[in-house]
């Protein structure tokens, strides 16, 4: 499989400027993000509920730590082949929830309705693992394992800003190994361009603000309202 390369290394490599480097790369994850939303898991399924991050958390992150700082819940998720019982399709994709209600049913029904085509409409079947058991392990558990070891030696680990983008990246490049470049290619001339701005505030809703002289007196004037409140 050909691993990527981080923004910080491509930049040196090509001789810009690093926030170059890094839009070149985000735009190359748009245009599989787009690919990716065409194509529902379908047939027999396999999901299994996991975190990333879970380890690194458990020691440095207490209960009131802010979202950011938690371990980011994702469910990895296959279309399987009936003779061969090998993965089709791998979507793995982050979902709101946390250690507690990770085995709750409508975190998976809230998947299955973003990224599966209907069950009733599909003769498949839908087998759920249980991360906690140990002894049943599937194709899902060493898909979930590569692409953690992925990300911590390709990009020594993502926030969960753009955690998606990067997960989007490593089931293209795990379906198509080899020739995920070739696909890569194609999907770019097929694909709407993308301006930073845009790039930028999609990822979890934020968006930048320009920052001027009349901001400045305008929140000058609200802290000094609040003060004498």
């Amino acid at each position: 499989m050909q691993i990527g390369i981080s923004a910080k290394l491509l930049s040196e490599l090509i001789q810009v400027t690093y926030k170059t480097a890094w839009l070149m790369n985000h735009k190359l994850r748009y245009a599989i993000e787009q690919w990716d939303a065409e194509l529902p898991l379908a047939g027999n399924l396999q999901l299994l509920g996991e975190f990333y991050g879970y380890e690194f958390h458990r020691h440095f992150s207490g209960i009131n730590a802010a979202p950011e700082h938690k371990a980011q819940s994702v469910i990895v998720g296959a279309s399987i082949n009936e003779r061969t019982d090998m993965v089709k399709q791998l979507k793995i994709k982050r979902v709101d929830g946390t250690r507690d209600d990770q085995d709750d049913i409508g975190v998976i029904e809230r998947f299955l309705l973003q990224h599966a085509i209907d069950l009733k409409e599909e003769s498949g079947e839908l087998k759920v693992f249980d991360r906690r058991n140990r002894k049943e392990r599937s194709a899902l558990h060493a898909a979930w394992t590569e692409a953690v070891r992925w990300l911590a030696r390709t990009f020594g680990g993502i926030g969960p800003k753009h955690l998606q983008a990067y997960l989007d990246e490593f089931c293209f490049r795990r379906m198509f190994r080899s020739g995920s470049m070739v696909e890569l290619i194609g999907l770019c001339g097929a694909t709407a361009t993308i301006i930073y701005r845009e790039l930028v505030g999609k990822r979890l809703g934020v968006y930048p603000i320009k920052w001027s002289a009349k901001h400045a007196k305008s929140r000058q004037v609200t802290h000094l309202k609040l003060k004498h409140a």
